[in-house]
């Protein structure tokens, strides 16, 4: 009797000598999809794509954002947020995310490199929903309003 207890004694002592059991790693949390958007519901926005994966505080992808001849702003004939993605968070649970990066921003004859910021929620048509922030020259910080997913998806998972 006396064996066994001192057996399992020196087998709790191993354990807590290990210290807990560790995790297994999370699984990545992937922001993709692409299509056009909507600033009203009825006139087009943008035309967006993306592809981001959040390891943690590694967050790497690309963003892309397009309006060019069907802008809702009146004198912009072309606007593109082209760049890498290098931060931001992501709620797989909520379908949410923010991520920021630098890019170039073509607007309509001037070219410049930028800081960008977008915030998306996930979803389909009148769903998913995205909203772009360009800081950098010759706009300053200039964040475009919510949109909504006129065609095609955002998805977070």
């Amino acid at each position: 009797m006396v064996k066994k207890f001192l057996l399992a004694a020196a087998a709790l002592v191993t354990l807590a000598a290990l210290g807990p059991v560790t995790a297994v790693a999370r699984a990545p949390v992937v922001v993709s999809g692409g299509g056009t958007g909507t600033f009203d519901g009825v006139h087009p926005g943008s035309q967006f794509g993306m592809g981001v994966v959040f390891r943690g505080a590694n967050v790497q992808g690309h963003f892309n954002c397009v309006m060019a001849g069907r802008s809702a702003f009146a004198g912009l004939r072309l606007m593109k947020v082209d760049g890498q993605v290098t931060a931001g968070s992501a709620n797989a649970a909520a379908g949410t995310a923010t991520f920021s990066g630098t890019g170039t921003l073509h607007m309509n004859n001037a070219k410049s490199q930028v800081a960008f910021t977008v915030k998306v929620a996930r979803g389909g048509p009148h769903v998913g929903t995205l909203q772009l922030t360009v800081n950098g020259p010759p706009v300053g910080l200039f964040p475009l309003p919510l949109e909504h997913v006129a065609t095609g998806q955002i998805v977070v998972h």
